[in-house]
């Protein structure tokens, strides 16, 4: 491992141990933490990890918790060849300045704290800023394509992607996510997510299988599986591109509610079917 490398993961596994001080959740057996010595060694063996010598440097912990799009965000946006918001407060992007006038046009900080971002939508927040981005749906590639496109990703260190996966698929607390890619390992066929919710999980090697099917999963709000964005420079916005209308709450609401009634209808017409009796309640 160069000298650099070494030192950024340093840095990194530093700020991972502080943070599992503050009763950081363990992984599952399933999951390599990077601030562990076989996390440390297939960073070292790695030979696709152009992408975490930069996003290293600019990895940031989302500050809200449902920020984790936008934390990703501004992590790949602050490594990438593009100019920063110029104001007082602050010469390179975070996650207040990322909020644009035109990005705020899309979706506003209040939105976001509100019910956080699908992966069409945090593809057109970045799209505001000079970035290309291509989406991509899990649903609609293989784990060999995913496999590939991912590896090359990190590997190029000239863009960078960022997964929206389903925690509950790789054993950890059952909620939608969203990380930058750092590396990946081809011998164990790993790759290092850098979760940017660091007080709860460290920056973690995660199998392309289970982080494939962690992708693949349904996400409610869009009612599309999740998957992933590559993030390249531009020279200019290019604005928003994708089909972003989520279902609100109450439409998701209303419909396991009335998924509910049929199934409890249908168990009625059965039950009356089949004419079983219900014996009454114990004296």
């Amino acid at each position: 491992m160069r000298w650099s490398v070494l030192a950024a993961f340093v840095g990194l596994a530093l700020t991972a141990s502080s943070a599992r001080a503050a009763e950081q959740s363990p992984l599952p057996p399933e999951l390599i933490g990077l601030d562990t010595p076989e996390g440390a060694r297939l960073l070292s063996e790695s030979n696709a990890k152009a992408d975490f010598t930069k996003l290293v440097s600019t990895f940031v912990t989302q500050e809200q918790s449902s920020f984790c799009g936008i934390a990703s965000a501004v992590t790949v946006l602050n490594a990438l060849p593009v100019p920063a918001p110029s104001t007082p407060a602050a010469l390179q992007f975070n996650q207040e300045n990322f909020f644009s006038p035109a990005t705020r046009a899309v979706m506003t900080s209040e939105d976001v704290q509100k019910t956080g971002v699908t992966l069409a939508q945090l593809a057109n927040l970045l799209s505001t800023h000079p970035t290309k981005v291509e989406l991509t749906y899990a649903s609609d590639i293989s784990l060999d394509d995913m496999r590939a496109r991912l590896s090359k990703n990190v590997a190029n260190g000239n863009d960078f992607a960022i997964v929206n996966y389903q925690r509950g698929e790789l054993q950890q607390e059952s909620l939608g996510h969203v990380s930058p890619v750092g590396a990946y390992h081809a011998p164990s066929d790993r790759f290092l997510v850098l979760d940017v919710a660091r007080y709860k999980y460290p920056p973690t090697w995660i199998p392309a299988e289970a982080l494939y099917r962690a992708m693949k999963s349904g996400d409610l709000i869009s009612g599309k599986s999740r998957g992933f964005l590559e993030i390249a420079p531009a020279s200019v916005p290019r604005g928003p591109l994708f089909a972003a209308r989520g279902r609100r709450p109450t439409m998701i609401l209303g419909g396991i509610i009335a998924a509910a009634f049929f199934v409890g209808v249908g168990v009625g017409l059965l039950l009356g079917r089949l004419k079983v009796k219900v014996p009454p309640p114990d004296a």
